[in-house]
């Protein structure tokens, strides 16, 4: 672990090089800075150094008698015998250095693979368990049976897709800024309180609120 972690400092300090000498007006360098594809990484790997290749998380084992390849001598523990790669894409890799980024590269191929029908899976499974749950017209969550999960949905009756970031500078406000600009109870009767939430989530939760035991739960929440 310690000798990865020196050999991958020298790959990113390898790459900072080719970074630094990159002209502002580089095609690759653009697209990566605006976000389309790729990373500094890739960058560093096509043009100054591939750096150490892994497999399971560790450096290249040994998979002959004592040696990685048959082109080393055995009990070499030095970087190039335990896959590190030291020439770039544009340079171009010696025959030993082609064969580990291979090893490296086929487990990222086969974990990408099974990582994608893991999660399909479970999205299956999720959709499958969740299929017969709808919002009602009254604002609740209710299964096929009547049987209920949310007494809002969301707990609070918004839409998630319909979202927009909202900045709120809390830092910068005082503590009244912060009570005018945000609390519903604090500061007023609690009734009014209520009507102003009441007002906000609409005429469903009105209906909602109008139960004693709910009301009374979402006041104490509140305090």
């Amino acid at each position: 672990m310690v000798v990865n972690n020196e050999l991958n400092i020298a790959r990113n300090k390898a790459g900072q090089v080719v970074l630094d000498a990159l002209a502002p007006t580089n095609r690759l360098k653009n697209m990566v800075g605006a976000g389309s594809k790729g990373s500094d990484l890739n960058i560093s790997q096509i043009m100054s150094c591939c750096g150490q290749q892994n497999v399971e998380g560790k450096r290249i084992p040994f998979g002959f008698n004592r040696r990685t390849l048959p082109h080393f001598v055995k009990d070499d523990y030095g970087p190039e015998s335990r896959g590190f790669v030291e020439n770039s894409y544009v340079s171009g890799l010696t025959p030993s250095e082609f064969y580990f980024h291979a090893m490296g590269g086929r487990e990222g191929v086969i974990d990408t693979a099974v990582k994608t029908a893991d999660t399909g899976y479970i999205s299956r499974r999720l959709m499958k368990a969740l299929e017969d749950v709808m919002v009602k017209y009254d604002g609740t969550v209710r299964t096929s049976r009547e049987i209920l999960v949310q007494f809002l949905y969301g707990e609070d009756g918004m839409a998630g897709e319909h979202f927009e970031k909202i900045s709120l500078d809390l830092v910068t406000l005082s503590n009244d800024d912060l009570s005018k600009k945000c609390d519903f109870l604090y500061g007023s009767d609690t009734s009014e309180g209520l009507r102003k939430i009441e007002k906000a989530l609409g005429a469903s939760t009105r209906r909602i609120l109008a139960d004693e035991s709910i009301r009374a739960s979402f006041i104490a929440e509140f305090e």
